[in-house]
């Protein structure tokens, strides 16, 4: 007798009649960085760095949400404005806006993160259908959600975590 090893539908068959849901908390992150919101923006720097992050939940001394920092909120900020070059001679016009924008950078370094934090944030909940978060996230340009149950962060999902369930799901 052989050995019925199901590798995802064959020609013909429903593949959405035989794939259970999938929960959030079944493929999101459990152990994640999140920051308080008085942590400096530098700091944020360092950790985005440090742990190759997407995005941080800002929580309070309860784990609740109050908001949520990504590497686009860091690189927005820290793009210096556009100096263009001159036709003659390849040299670059520099204005005293440059260097006032410089002093603004580093001076938004020192300042605590809850200023450059997004306070709006989407979020997913431990229950919800991962298919369903990954439809949102593609929709809404998003790459990390953070999961909340009850008010307090429990995880975050990744377009990775999405994509490595469908592997699991899928691989041959």
């Amino acid at each position: 007798m052989a050995e019925n090893i199901n590798k995802g539908p064959g020609p013909g068959e429903d593949k959405d009649a035989e794939r259970p849901v999938v929960r959030v908390k079944d493929v999101m992150e459990k152990v994640f960085v999140s920051v308080t919101p008085d942590i400096p923006i530098r700091d944020v720097f360092r950790i985005f760095i440090k742990h190759r992050l997407l995005a941080v939940p800002v929580v309070d001394e309860e784990d609740h949400l109050i908001g949520l920092i990504s590497s686009a909120d860091l690189m927005y900020r820290s793009s210096k404005p556009h100096i263009p070059r001159l036709p003659f001679i390849g040299t670059k016009i520099y204005t005293s806006r440059v260097g006032k924008y410089a002093k603004e950078f580093k001076n938004l370094l020192d300042q605590p993160c809850e200023k450059l934090m997004t306070k709006n944030v989407m979020i997913a909940t431990p229950k919800a259908d991962v298919e369903q978060v990954a439809a949102v996230m593609i929709l809404e340009h998003l790459k990390v959600l953070p999961v909340v149950d009850n008010k307090r962060v429990v995880g975050m999902i990744t377009r990775a975590c999405i994509l490595k369930d469908l592997y699991r799901e899928w691989k041959y």
